[in-house]
């Protein structure tokens, strides 16, 4: 039984320091303070300045009634706005290049390129987009090629559609390195 009572004596003595415990005031001193100042993001941004123009051979092209062959190089030119503001923001502008554009089978006769009118560094993927200041965005000239290879033989790529409206311009974060 003496167990019984000693196990009966802590229960009620923990018990009483427990309701002890919560009828005084325990107090610590604290203070808190907020940061100075808020932190503000970057921008990525791409917009196309009106509508662009084509050419074909250095004379006035309509992709809607027109026809290339062999030889023939058709160029887009488009005005591009582009806004990369971040002082770590690694950015590339690109098109894409995939077959949706250029039906299978004749990727080979066909080359589809981008040029810029800046002197942004490039690379396989495209152009390396540096950050600019807030407010002051790239007013850029892109022009899209696409070269019909002279040397198409037989009659590969006739009556085929090469669907410039396919081509998409990008602009994406990249890595930081």
């Amino acid at each position: 039984m003496p167990n019984k009572m000693t196990k009966g004596a802590v229960a009620i003595g923990a018990g009483v320091v427990l309701l002890l415990g919560g009828a005084g005031t325990y107090a610590l001193w604290s203070v808190t303070e907020t940061l100075d100042g808020a932190v503000a993001t970057g921008d990525l941004n791409l917009e196309l300045d009106g509508a662009g123009t084509w050419e074909m051979n250095g004379e006035a092209f309509d992709p809607a009634t027109d026809h290339i062959v062999p030889g023939d190089t058709v160029t887009y030119t488009q005005a591009l706005t582009v806004t990369a503001v971040g002082e770590n923001l690694n950015a590339r502008l690109s098109i894409n290049e995939d077959a949706a554009i250029v039906p299978g089978g004749l990727e080979q006769y066909f080359d589809i390129d981008l040029a810029v009118d800046t002197g942004w560094d490039s690379d396989a993927a495209g152009f390396i987009v540096p950050s600019t200041d807030p407010g002051v965005p790239y007013e850029i000239e892109a022009v899209v090629t696409l070269e019909f290879d002279e040397t198409t033989p037989n009659r590969e790529g006739t009556t085929t559609d090469v669907d410039f409206g396919e081509i998409a311009f990008t602009l994406e974060q990249t890595p930081v390195s």
